[in-house]
């Protein structure tokens, strides 16, 4: 009887101890991915930074090409400056500088294995509208870059409806939310007016504060419901149900920032911190 006591306390600690060994393998592994993933970099270009005059030759010659690689912003966003007159020309140059100049990655722990990474200034970005959306892929869990996604609600206060974290509810933040860490993009859906897009973030606006965040939106809860949600989730919630627009990238039951910017429904409007030619691929 003794020996067969000791044979299984012997067995139940080679188990404990399997068990330890394995969950601390599985740590290792977590941290290691995360230190992989955490070595990201703010983009920046490696060719030279055209003159203020160059860069007026550019407008002028409406060479949208030259000017995207000059500034992150395509036609769409040049032509939103443009607008605003000599106001608008000097925010292009102000976005071209932030575009050149080099940024320092600093990271911001909130939870084990979890860092969003961000710049030591905020960027300036474009002119916004209504039912904008807002993406980037600072925020990380081990190695995988999941990242935040945000839709404007109102341009001229800067606000921008979030479903942030665990433990929290969705909330309206600020544009600075996004132009201050390591990267980020302007999206607007293509061949939307900008009237839909006004009613969207109007009724997202209304609607969709205060609901839970719960990260598995989509799987353990309909995706078709906003209850609980998630950042990319409630984004794409708004824009199918208040105007039957699907923005979800490849349509599968969670929706995730990286799915929203390659959507074929969206137009990038300004990108920073990103490689301009691969974007978020």
């Amino acid at each position: 009887m003794a020996k067969k006591k000791l044979s299984r306390r012997i067995i139940a600690l080679i188990v404990c101890l399997s068990i330890v060994g394995a969950l601390l393998l599985f740590c290792l592994g977590l941290q290691i991915a995360f230190t992989v993933a955490d070595g990201i970099e703010c983009w920046r270009p490696d060719y030279e930074q055209l003159s203020e005059e160059e860069m007026l030759q550019l407008i002028e010659n409406e060479d949208y090409d030259a000017l995207y690689r000059q500034t992150g912003l395509t036609q769409t966003g040049i032509k939103r400056a443009l607008a605003k007159g000599e106001r608008g020309i000097e925010r292009i140059l102000e976005i071209q500088d932030d575009f050149f100049a080099e940024h320092k990655v600093e990271n911001d722990f909130f939870a084990p294995f979890v860092c969003t990474d961000f710049i030591e200034k905020q960027i300036t970005n474009i002119y916004l509208e209504d039912g904008d959306i807002l993406v980037t892929s600072s925020t990380h869990l081990s190695g995988w870059r999941m990242g935040h996604a945000g839709l404007v609600t109102n341009s001229s206060l800067s606000q921008v409806l979030q479903a942030n974290a665990i433990g929290s509810t969705s909330n309206i933040g600020t544009v600075g939310d996004f132009t201050t860490r390591v990267n980020f993009m302007v999206l607007s859906p293509k061949n939307v007016d900008g009237q839909t897009k006004a009613k969207v973030a109007e009724a997202a606006e209304k609607n969709l504060q205060g609901k839970v965040y719960d990260p598995t939106a989509g799987v353990f809860s309909s995706k078709n419901k906003c209850e609980r949600t998630q950042c990319a989730h409630i984004v794409w919630y708004a824009y199918k149900s208040y105007a039957g627009i699907d923005i979800d990238g490849n349509g599968g039951l969670v929706v995730t920032p990286k799915n929203i910017a390659n959507s074929p429904e969206m137009e990038l409007v300004q990108v920073f911190g990103f490689d301009i030619d691969k974007l978020w691929r």
